[in-house]
């Protein structure tokens, strides 16, 4: 809604005693006009007043609207082995990041809409941006139409993460924390942050300067494919990024497929990178419960260093309040990465206080092994690599949408 205030409200008495001395002046001047520029003069006013009435009518401009919205998480974790320590610390976006953010719609008519996103991650604990960057997570603009899909240009997730985890996970992922996801013994997979969200599922990696497209629902059936620039003169797919994804669900059963290549400028100067592909989904039990399962290959296309993740999971409503959500996965590495593998379980309870706040308790374990002569543990989001094959994360928190 708009709301147009007359000129006269921003003005003082003495200015507004100088606009009606000038408004007399102008009708004694009008008042010598011939007949004929008179009647110019009611025609040239009519045509003034159409044009500042169509101006001012909502039905002449197509419909729009701006949400602002976050989510706010925070909580005590408690962490076996930090290099050798166990840690207690404030840590806040592990549930879910602590974002704030604006997504707007107008509508264009025909069904069609113009629509945008910018997301801001901050940190909770201290209202630091997480990145450095005021839209980092995400910031994108697009074209949505009923029958044809979205369109989509700016910095935004690919469908790894749209489909292997968001879709996948369904209402599980309100409750499934980051530690969820995957990181373990796999540094020399030779990511440029390590091993952490090495298959792209936790959601921690945005793709910039990308144009997505995704299609409209087809009978249950969606399907999507993302192209990235790298910017690079006589070069234009080093340094870039191709994203594809499917998923069907007729409300029993959810399938899901995506893929995606990114060309990292540190592997063999962005003319390699990493190749991730996936499938999983999930399926319905009784009483709004349902499993989910996964399977992710992750490979290093420059060095041949490959993971594949096989995880299985499940989320039941035990009470209309209270939920659990439990989570395993097995991470193998080639002989390229020594072998190294991770075993790990994880656990969540959550209470919901409102529809848009919930207290919860997380537990994770895991086991890791391989050829390496120093395995070293890494829960994704612990805050450290353990000094030894093993680590365990307790967390108890609370997140709040408005």
């Amino acid at each position: 809604m708009k709301f147009v205030l007359p000129i006269f409200a921003f003005l003082s008495r003495a200015e507004r005693r100088e606009r009606r001395r000038d408004t007399e002046r102008h009708r004694a001047a009008s008042a010598g006009f011939s007949g004929r520029g008179k009647a110019r003069a009611r025609i040239l006013m009519g045509v003034s007043v159409c044009l500042l009435g169509a101006a001012a009518s909502p039905s002449v401009f197509a419909q729009g609207s701006v949400t602002l919205y976050g989510i706010i998480d925070s909580g005590l974790t408690y962490t076996s082995n930090q290099s050798g320590k166990g840690n207690l610390f404030f840590q806040g976006g592990t549930m879910v990041p602590t974002v704030w953010g604006l997504r707007g719609v107008e509508d264009l008519g025909g069904g069609t809409q113009a629509i945008f996103k910018l997301v801001d991650n901050f940190n909770s604990g201290t209202g630091a941006m997480t990145n450095g960057l005021l839209f980092g997570k995400e910031s994108w603009v697009g074209l949505q139409d009923d029958k044809l899909g979205a369109l989509t240009l700016g910095n935004q997730f690919d469908f790894m993460f749209k489909y292997m985890t968001i879709d996948r996970w369904g209402a599980e992922l309100r409750i499934s924390p980051v530690y969820f996801t995957q990181q373990g013994p796999f540094a020399k997979l030779g990511l440029p942050n390590g091993a952490m969200d090495f298959d792209r599922t936790a959601g921690s990696i945005t793709t910039n300067n990308s144009v997505a497209y995704e299609s409209t629902n087809y009978g249950g059936f969606r399907f999507g494919a993302m192209y990235a620039f790298g910017g690079q003169a006589g070069s234009t797919s080093q340094d870039s990024t191709q994203s594809y994804g499917m998923r069907y669900t007729n409300g029993t059963v959810t399938l899901d497929a995506a893929y995606t290549y990114t060309k990292f400028p540190g592997i063999n100067d962005g003319n390699n990178g990493i190749r991730n592909w996936g499938v999983g989904g999930r399926v319905a039990v009784f009483n709004g419960g349902y499993i989910d399962a996964m399977f992710t290959n992750t490979e290093n296309t420059y060095t041949g260093g490959q993971v594949n993740v096989y995880e299985v999971g499940g989320y039941y409503p035990l009470t209309s309040v209270d939920k659990v959500v439990l989570d395993y996965q097995f991470d193998q590495g080639n002989a390229v990465l020594e072998k190294n593998k991770a075993n790990q379980v994880g656990l969540t309870l959550a209470h919901d206080l409102s529809r848009n706040t919930f207290i919860y308790a997380t537990l994770v374990r895991q086991w890791a092994g391989g050829d390496s002569a120093n395995v070293q543990a890494t829960i994704i989001g612990s805050g450290g690599t353990s000094s030894g094959s093993t680590q365990t994360l307790g967390r108890v928190g609370m997140t709040l949408r408005f």
